[in-house]
């Protein structure tokens, strides 16, 4: 077929499968679908964008109707970002219903609790956009209530912080880090057994130091002393530790970096550094492992499409935090595209706390692939059909091969 206008890329790509790589779906007590349209509305994403302009802190102590014209005044406010442009969109193609003042507020609540008890209704919203697995970090959340068969579990390992304060607070931290050790490998053994194909790994060793500090955590790889270690040397430990075993069971280690909280700030930020992912290149050529890099940090793009091009056992992974724009999407496809074969990448990682914002999420990369790929073959940089492959490999095969 021959694919001349962007409505036409645009169909075509909203019917290609999706494979989401992260996502903080199914937690307990919390229902897949929406239950509310706050539940929608206060996503953090767009949430943080609305206390930007003066909406409050915490909304959901105001009385509904002073809650709602905050909101309305707010959302007036920020009608130029991208957030705003999907919220809008998710609620016109999901229920019918334009956002615009109090009023249409109102109607969106009833139709968003119209549809929360209705069991049909999460794999409704999931074919709309022909999303087929969602990841998420537990094992017990990865069995999705009336999903058979679309949770996918990326474990961390349950024993981590436990054994880090455990080694900090022993008389003997040598004795102490070498039963870690062991009881490290023995549930990485117990994972591989159960299927499951990679884990997350804490970064804390690597992310947010000084620079000799980082260096000397990636080239810690021994035992630890019997006293006087510091945190980040215990925290390299187990991840060294958590690396030998992941390269044991072929097992890939998926890696979110660039998020920090930063000394007199209460919240995480991205934190664009030159050399984050150059840091970790002696990690790469030591273990034999994969590594999945998802960066929250913008400037990480183009490092990451770097090192997936050089090394064998390195994959571009989803768009994360600060990284989930319009812009910055651009620019990781267009690396991507030029660098990185198509088979080493996966650009959704939705970090959706249901599944409308799943919708939203996927509906937003959809759009910008479908765009991104119409223009590059318009203008002779890639023919239709090579371009369609590499749709169908970063929005899931690509995703599919290495996590099931």
């Amino acid at each position: 077929m021959t694919m001349n206008s962007r409505e036409d890329w645009r169909q075509a790509v909203l019917e290609i499968p999706v494979f989401d790589t992260h996502t903080h779906m199914n937690n307990p007590g919390v229902p897949i679908a929406a239950q509310n349209v706050w539940d929608i509305l206060h996503y953090f994403w767009f949430q943080q964008e609305l206390w930007s302009v003066g909406y409050p802190k915490d909304p959901m102590a105001l009385p509904e109707g002073e809650r709602i014209d905050r909101f309305i005044d707010a959302f007036h406010k920020v009608r130029n970002t991208v957030w705003a442009l999907i919220v809008r969109e998710t609620f016109r193609r999901l229920y019918g219903v334009e956002l615009h003042d109090a009023g249409s507020i109102r109607v969106a609540d009833e139709a968003v609790r119209a549809n929360a008890t209705d069991a049909h209704w999460p794999r409704g919203v999931m074919d709309r956009l022909n999303i087929k697995r969602i990841t998420v970090n537990s094992e017990k959340g990865a069995d999705f209530p009336g999903l058979p068969g679309v949770g996918v579990a990326l474990p961390l390992w349950p024993g981590y912080k436990h054994w880090a304060q455990q080694i900090l607070d022993a008389k003997d931290q040598r004795e102490v880090s070498e039963q870690a050790r062991a009881a490290a490998m023995s549930d990485v053994a117990d994972i591989a057994s159960r299927g499951h194909r990679g884990m997350r790994i804490q970064s804390d060793a690597f992310d947010g130091q000084d620079q000799e500090a980082i260096v000397n955590a990636v080239a810690q790889d021994g035992p630890l002393r019997s006293s006087g270690n510091s945190t980040i040397g215990v925290h390299a430990f187990l991840t060294h530790t958590l690396l030998h075993a992941l390269s044991e069971h072929r097992l890939f280690a998926q890696l979110f970096l660039g998020i920090n909280r930063l000394p007199g700030t209460a919240n995480l930020m991205a934190v664009n550094d030159p050399r984050r992912i150059v840091n970790l290149y002696a990690l790469f050529e030591r273990y034999p492992c994969g590594f999945e890099l998802v960066a929250g940090a913008p400037q990480m793009n183009m490092d990451i499409a770097q090192a997936a091009r050089i090394y064998p056992n390195v994959y571009c992974g989803g768009l994360w935090w600060y990284n989930f724009r319009s812009s910055t999407y651009r620019q990781a496809m267009q690396a991507r595209l030029e660098a990185v074969p198509a088979c080493k990448s996966v650009l959704l990682a939705s970090d959706g706390r249901c599944i409308e914002w799943c919708f939203a999420k996927t509906l937003l990369v959809k759009w910008l692939l479908a765009d991104f790929l119409h223009g590059h073959v318009r203008d002779g940089w890639i023919n239709e059909r090579d371009a369609l492959w590499v749709a169908n490999e970063w929005l899931h095969d690509a995703a599919a091969r290495r996590y099931v």
